[in-house]
């Protein structure tokens, strides 16, 4: 895709973000007979990869947009990527999260310095209130997902992930809207690199996969998984036109596999994840790969977990 350079965004990127560990984990390959790799984005700044497509999108907003200020709907963590942004970029920014939102994550938001405001019981709800609030303030709106700028900042995972570990066979990424899988996607293409590049999606939101089928954007008519990071019922339009063009494989996970990965990952290996973070690895452990993968790495998306709920797995 000729107007993605995902070269050219980590460059731009590099002062601003984290370049996150890649750590190999044994409890994880002796499971597993591979070789089986984590890509901690659960320790970029906000504790969650979407800082890297919110701020792409921050540094290359113009500056009539910019002085309108921002608006943006958030499960969580692309709220917390644009309010450090809107931080950085000293930009006006307002938050629209569903009210079932972790509250380490709107606590966090308003540490940034960011507007919160609560709406909706799910992510759908609180996107269209906030193209609402856009449309009567004269706010700049900001998709979470759905948007260039931001499958560019995710793409930039897989460069870090290529240039550590060249020898990699497969990448296993978390599908919510679709930005990461979206721009993992991309990046290999423009790298011209062979990896297998595979999506996972809770069985109770597996919204890409039911427009996959569909042979078009669908929207899930109910919606039911504790992942709440990933929890979508519509993914994005310009996501779902480039992960249909690649057919990538796509894996779906079930809720007990998910807290039973994040508890595996704090007991053995004390690696805090939210439900979200912990999808790849599901999907890694419920999966029957074929001989010729040898070197797997899942990416943690984030661990933005509310210490109740930590509290409740310990």
């Amino acid at each position: 895709m000729a107007d993605f350079d995902i070269q050219a965004c980590a460059k731009r990127l590099e002062p601003w973000i984290i370049k996150t560990p890649l750590v190999e984990v044994e409890a994880l390959s002796q499971r597993t007979g591979k070789k089986v790799y984590l890509k901690l984005e659960s320790l970029q700044r906000t504790g969650a990869f979407k800082f890297r497509g919110a701020m792409n999108y921050m540094l290359s907003l113009g500056k009539a947009e910019a002085e309108r200020g921002v608006i943006t709907a958030s499960s969580g963590n692309h709220g917390l990527g644009m309010s450090l942004g809107g931080k950085l970029r000293g930009i006006k920014c307002t938050v629209v999260m569903p009210v079932s939102a972790p509250l380490t994550k709107q606590e966090r938001a308003k540490g940034y310095g960011a507007t919160l405001v609560l709406h909706g019981n799910d992510y759908d709800e609180a996107q269209q209130y906030a193209q609402k609030l856009a449309e009567e303030h004269g706010y700049t709106y900001v998709p979470s997902f759905n948007h260039r700028a931001i499958i560019e900042g995710q793409g930039t995972i897989f460069n870090e992930i290529v240039k550590e570990l060249p020898q990699v066979d497969m990448v296993v990424a978390p599908v919510g809207g679709g930005g990461m899988l979206a721009g993992l996607l991309i990046a290999r293409e423009q790298s011209g690199m062979e990896v297998e590049i595979v999506g996972v999606e809770p069985t109770g939101a597996a919204s890409m996969q039911a427009s996959l089928a569909a042979g078009r954007q669908t929207t899930l008519p109910t919606m039911q998984t504790i992942a709440d990071g990933v929890a979508v019922r519509t993914p994005g339009s310009l996501n779902f036109e480039i992960i249909s063009r690649f057919n990538p494989p796509m894996w779906q996970v079930s809720d007990e596999g998910i807290l039973a990965v994040q508890k595996l990952l704090l007991q053995e290996s004390k690696l805090i994840v939210e439900t979200a973070g912990a999808v790849s690895v599901a999907g890694l452990l419920a999966a029957n790969l074929p001989a010729e993968i040898e070197t797997v790495v899942c990416v943690i998306s984030g661990a933005n977990l509310d210490l109740a709920n930590l509290a409740k797995l310990i």
